[in-house]
């Protein structure tokens, strides 16, 4: 099947065609559910997606007639030409018109008897508000001859959600989103990518690679373990460990400010940073503080000082971290705490906002993978300690150039209020039927049959919804470049390697003895 090929014609039915829906039948090629049709109309051409494809046979329309005939063990094709009634059936969904580079909204239904076609690559370019100069090559229209290339501002700038479940191809889907970022060039202006790697599934990208099949990313990847980062305490706020402990009142937050602020004063005279064991003892020397808030304040410092994430001075800086053009990863996949992983990701987000707001640093996009943990739905704010910051990313950050960007595979239990924010939703395969009736609430330009179609894609396949196209785009994810993650093991590899240890360590006991 060949662009703009007349494949079929628009027919009458009960319900159509109206400016909503319209079907046709097929006399020409193989049509996919997905796929672009065009036809002519008064004010130039209608672009509409199909939403289905239905094979119809009237003989084969009677269950009796069917029945009979089949048990009797005759078959209706050797006594009736059926061949020759079966008829396939689009149903599509029109989507605007096009004219002379203007597109308009469809106000009046096309005539039944026009003329469909498969649309041109010029016009889905051109209908989809795809950015053919410097785009971000994500991947295909399957069936057109169309790269999904998306402009980096309408992408990132009001945020994007990256929703699928196990095995739908997301961790493939986002490393082809980071080659992208990593491949682009300064004059068509970069941003610095900082990801939460919940799982340690992007550590390839900072490893050099062996031979040329992949494309090495590692000069421009900084690998950043969770158990080398140290936050320096004399670098926080009181209100910055109220964040981190939102049980805390009022009147204790301003005690422990005025703790703070005598400690900076010593600082700024010579006595260098200070930790949380300066901060206990001075609280405890602190007559005007209460006993009981004392122990309260002693208590949650104590707390703090357990999850050994904390020290004089910060490591990494977050000028280290930040560069445009550049990736850095945290990896999380050894923290087993969740608030500590929460604590880690609320301070680099906090820092990030803040500095960027003040044009310290780079424009910069935040990739939170298993967002559901950091920023859940419904979650008390003692189990949601990353999800104010956030929020007000989501809520704020297109004004100053924060963007964030959020991964689940569990949408329905990721806060509203992010998710909403997030103007862009990259869609794989989801079945979870709640998950779908959240998706569907939350993404701008979802109607219940794309929704629908969602159920029913491959690995590899996605839906591209929101601010970053004028229209959802179902599309097929390019090959990667990074090498795959070398780290990742299947099941029977996990199984003999455990083998292979134990036995190691039994013969060692063995010989030991």
């Amino acid at each position: 099947m060949t662009e703009n090929e007349e494949i079929g014609t628009v027919i009458s039915t009960p319900e159509g065609p109206s400016p909503s829906s319209l079907d046709f039948v097929v006399y020409s090629g193989t049509l996919h559910r997905g796929m672009f049709i065009e036809l002519d109309y008064k004010e130039g051409t209608l672009v509409a997606l199909v939403t289905d494809v239905v094979k119809t046979n009237r003989y084969f329309e009677r269950v009796e007639s069917v029945k009979e005939f089949e048990s009797s063990g005759t078959k209706l094709f050797e006594q009736f030409p059926t061949h020759e009634w079966e008829f396939l059936l689009a149903k599509t969904k029109p989507l605007g018109i096009y004219n002379k580079g203007m597109i308009k909204r469809s106000s009046f239904p096309p005539s039944p008897g026009t003329k469909v076609r498969v649309a041109t690559k010029e016009i889905l370019e051109k209908f989809l508000g795809l950015d053919l100069e410097k785009g971000l090559m994500l991947g295909n229209i399957e069936h057109h001859d169309v790269s999904v290339k998306l402009n980096l501002s309408r992408l990132f700038q009001k945020h994007l959600a990256i929703l699928a479940m196990s095995g739908a191809g997301k961790s493939y889907a986002i490393s082809v989103l980071l080659e992208e970022l990593l491949e682009r060039k300064k004059e068509d202006g970069r941003l610095a990518v900082l990801l939460m790697d919940a799982h340690g599934e992007y550590r390839n990208f900072a490893e050099p690679v062996k031979g040329s099949e992949f494309k090495d990313f590692s000069s421009k990847t900084k690998f950043v373990k969770a158990s080398e980062i140290s936050i320096g305490v004399s670098k926080l706020s009181a209100g910055s460990i109220a964040a981190m402990v939102p049980s805390m009142s009022g009147p204790q937050k301003r005690d422990l400010d005025k703790v703070f602020m005598r400690l900076r004063s010593e600082m700024k005279d010579g006595l260098g940073p200070f930790d949380f064991n300066a901060i206990k003892s001075e609280i405890m020397k602190d007559s005007e503080i209460k006993e009981a808030t004392k122990q309260a304040l002693i208590g949650w410092i104590v707390s703090l000082e357990q999850l050994n994430l904390f020290g004089k001075t910060d490591n990494p800086s977050i000028n280290d971290l930040v560069r445009p053009g550049e990736l850095t990863i945290i990896d999380l996949s050894d923290v087993v705490d969740l608030k500590k992983k929460q604590i880690i990701v609320s301070y680099f987000a906090r820092k990030l906002f803040n500095e960027r707001r003040n044009k310290r640093i780079s424009p910069f996009t935040m990739v939170v993978e298993e967002a559901h943990q950091f920023c859940p739905e419904g979650a008390s704010r003692e189990a949601a300690i990353s999800r104010s910051i956030i929020e007000t990313i989501a809520r704020e950050g297109r004004k100053f150039g924060a963007s964030i960007c959020l991964i689940s595979q569990r949408p329905i239990n990721l806060s509203t209020t992010a998710l909403s924010q997030c103007n862009t939703h990259l869609i794989l395969r989801v079945t979870n039927p709640y998950d779908l009736k959240h998706i569907g609430e939350t993404s701008e330009g979802l109607d219940s049959r794309s929704t629908d179609m969602i159920t029913s894609l491959r690995t590899g396949e996605a839906l591209m919804v929101g601010e970053a196209v004028n229209y959802p785009v179902f599309f097929k994810v390019r090959k990667r470049l990074s090498q795959p993650s070398m780290h990742e093991k299947t099941l029977e590899e996990a199984s003999v390697e455990f083998e292979e240890v134990k036995e190691a360590s039994q013969k060692d006991i063995e010989d030991l003895l």
